[in-house]
């Protein structure tokens, strides 16, 4: 399946294993969680770990591509970008 990416580097940040360093993690929030009704995804950027290390994992929560500076709220409005659970962190 193809994704359109707000930019080359997302993408590529996206697309790594969680396991392989700086990455991109799109979750969906849980409704019952959610602070935000009109934002239902969180982005994050992690400096890459292991399934076990829930809960402990150091993460950003971000709005803006740190690579072009597009809104990810707005691009990102599909279930096609989330590669992490949303009870993960």
């Amino acid at each position: 399946m193809d994704h359109k990416y707000c930019c080359a580097r997302f993408g590529i940040r996206h697309e790594v294993s969680r396991e392989e360093g700086f990455n991109l993690r799109v979750v969906k929030s849980d409704p019952d969680q959610r602070m935000d009704v009109y934002n239902i995804y969180r982005f994050y950027l992690t400096p890459g770990y292991k399934a076990g290390q829930k809960k402990v994992v150091k993460r950003i929560n971000i709005r803006y591509c740190p690579f072009c500076g597009t809104d990810l709220y707005d691009f990102y409005r599909s279930d096609i970008y989330i590669n992490e659970e949303p009870d993960f962190f």
